[in-house]
Order: C-alpha cells, then sequence, then structure tokens
C-alpha cells in the first residue's frame, strides 16, 4: 500500500491506509544525543526498551527519549535536519535519518510502494540546496524498498483539507524549521515557496533572550502557552512564555508580509482566482492555543491583501495533515499508474 511521510524538522510522521482503509499514523521525534557506549549504560537502556543506535564508542538516544535526557541535563539535542533539510554539519545525519524513519515505516511490504514524501519550496530569503535535500531522501527511503516521489509540504496541506473547496486553498506548513506555503487551485499548484524560521528560530530566540536553553523553551512551548494571554500559567515560566508570544507574533507577521509580498510579485493575467479560497495552516508551530487568533488579528490590519480569501482556519490536524496529504498524492498516483 502507498505511504505518505512528512519529514519535518522536528516530527518525522507516516501515515498509509489499513486493509479497512483506516488511515493509520505514525510519528517519532527527530533528533538524538549522543552519550558514551559503555556496557552499564547500554545493559540499562536495553532493559529500559529505549530506542539507541550503537555505533563503536557511542550511542545515539533517538526520539522522545533523546528530548527528555536533553531538557534533564540542560542541553540542545542534536538535529540530523535544521532549517527543513538536512543539516550539512550533521555527518551521521543520513544513517540517523534512517533509523528514525525505520522505526515509523518499516521496510516496503512489496518492493515498490509508492512513498509520497514532503519537502520544502525554494526559500525566498536564503540560498538552500532543495534538490540535494530532495535527491537524498529519495535514496533513504529506496534502500527501504519504496518508490519516492516529492510533492511540497505546503501542497500537501491542501491535498488533506481541502476537498470541499476543490484542492483550493492557500496551504501553509508552519514547521520547526521553515514556513512553507502553497497556492493550489483545483490541485494545480500556482504561487510556491517558503521562509527561513519557524519554531526552532522561535525556541533559539526566546532562549536567547531569557537566558536558557532551547531545548528547555521547546518543553515550555509544548506544555501550552497561551500566545494571546502569556502570563496565564506558571509564575516560574512567566518571561519564557513571554518571550514564546513576542517571537510568535513577530513570525506570524514576517509570514504574513512575505505572502503579500510574493503573491503580489507574481500576480499575472492568469492567475486571477474566480473565487475566494481559504488560507489553511497546518504544522506544530500552528499548535499553539490562540495561534490562529493571532494569525487572524495579524491579517485584519493587512491593507491591499492580493488574494480573495474567504476563511482562515487550521487543518483539522496540524501535525498529522502534511503526512496524509503525501498519502492523497501517492493513492491517485499509484492508482494512475494501473
Amino acid at each position: 500500500m502507498p505511504v505518505g511521510q512528512d519529514i519535518g524538522t522536528n516530527f518525522l510522521v507516516s501515515a498509509r491506509q489499513d486493509a479497512n482503509n483506516q488511515i493509520k499514523v505514525k510519528s517519532i521525534r527527530n533528533c538524538y544525543v549522543e552519550i558514551d557506549n559503555e556496557s552499564a549504560i547500554r545493559n540499562m537502556l536495553t532493559m529500559s526498551s529505549v530506542s539507541f543506535v550503537e555505533e563503536n564508542d557511542k550511542i545515539f538516544l533517538i526520539g522522545d527519549t533523546a528530548c527528555t535526557i536533553s531538557n534533564i541535563f540542560k542541553r540542545d539535542v542534536n538535529r540530523p535536519m535544521s532549517g527543513g533539510v538536512l543539516s550539512p554539519g550533521e555527518v551521521d545525519a543520513e544513517r540517523i535519518i534512517k533509523v528514525l524513519l525505520s522505526h515509523i515505516l518499516d521496510k516496503a511490504v512489496t518492493p515498490g510502494e509508492f512513498c509520497c514524501f514532503s519537502v520544502p519550496g525554494n526559500p525566498v530569503d536564503k540560498e538552500i540546496d532543495i534538490v540535494y535535500h530532495s535527491a537524498m531522501f529519495t535514496k533513504i527511503l529506496g534502500s527501504l524498498g519504496y518508490n519516492a516521489c516529492p510533492l511540497n509540504e505546503a501542497s500537501a496541506v491542501v491535498f488533506s483539507n481541502a476537498a470541499k473547496e476543490q484542492f483550493s486553498a492557500i496551504g501553509i506548513s508552519a514547521g520547526a524549521g521553515m514556513v512553507n506555503v502553497c497556492l493550489m487551485y483545483k490541485t494545480i499548484p500556482g504561487v510556491s515557496f517558503s521562509i527561513i524560521g519557524s519554531g526552532d528560530a522561535i525556541d533559539s530566540a526566546a532562549a536567547k533572550a531569557t537566558g536558557t536553553s532551547a531545548t528547555r523553551i521547546q518543553a515550555i512551548k509544548e506544555k501550552g502557552v497561551d500566545l494571546m494571554n502569556p502570563t496565564d500559567g506558571d509564575p516560574r515560566t512567566i518571561r519564557e512564555r513571554e518571550a514564546i508570544a513576542i517571537y510568535y507574533k513577530a513570525l506570524i507577521l514576517k509570514i504574513l508580509g512575505s505572502l503579500k509580498d510574493q503573491f503580489i510579485r507574481n500576480k499575472r493575467a492568469d492567475f486571477e482566482l474566480p473565487n475566494a479560497i481559504p488560507i489553511i495552516i497546518a504544522g506544530g508551530t500552528a499548535m499553539a492555543k490562540n495561534f490562529l487568533e493571532l494569525f487572524k488579528s495579524a491579517f485584519s490590519t493587512l491593507k491591499d491583501w492580493p488574494i480573495p480569501v474567504s476563511e482562515i482556519r487550521l487543518a483539522s490536524n496540524p501535525l498529522e495533515d502534511i503526512a496524509k496529504g503525501c498519502l492523497v498524492y501517492a493513492l491517485n498516483k499509484e492508482s494512475q499508474n494501473k
């Protein structure tokens, strides 16, 4: 059966149909921590059923365990990916990614099964080699037995959430490393691009402003921050929550400014839409409390918005719907090839 795979900086998420045509989703945090390979430690990890990779004199803790250990010992995790693509400075990135993917994908049941995976659009604010990133994941997924094909990450949001609009929408994926945007009309992509800096940038900026680690900021953020009222909560983390809210607002303003600029720059006679379309937002960064309200509030202040918008809404499941959109595309691709 085909599979949809979201290749996210913070999470890897897979989606596939079971024998009853129900969509099953698996995910794993895309990170690791390196520790010394000592027999006592290795035995304890095995007894605890902790996911790890053993390599010569090193052990790599992966997934949620890595994040938890890093937070306890006040250190940042290692990421196989940064800024939405494979980390150029991480020599173990390819090997770790393959291990992480094998935890949620397994090998293809039948060699050559379709696996549609998400890739970012070309950034408007930085030079990044998307071609290399896409080719490397085609290779990694191919080594697991899949016939892999890339799909723009933001278009996957539209495929999974805009069936009632005949797949016509502005899809936004606010992940950890990038914000991806795609205007799609009846399955045909129009303008697509990405912006560097998203959830990870918020974590890093808030950590620097408050003198703590990005991993701690991420943990506070995931426990819940009300972006419209960040002081509401644990008094011990008010400064961190206020910083998180400040940088969230800055990110939303950057997203909207880039959207408006790119749409105006790309507007042509064949680009005129006959009707208003929704803006649909997915990604882990969009899951913060009152993110949608903050986004709508910022949008309401804009003037001369070039694209008619019917509504602004969150994806039905912001963390899973990119993988599900990739699955929709993979199922369609398989049916065309029969």
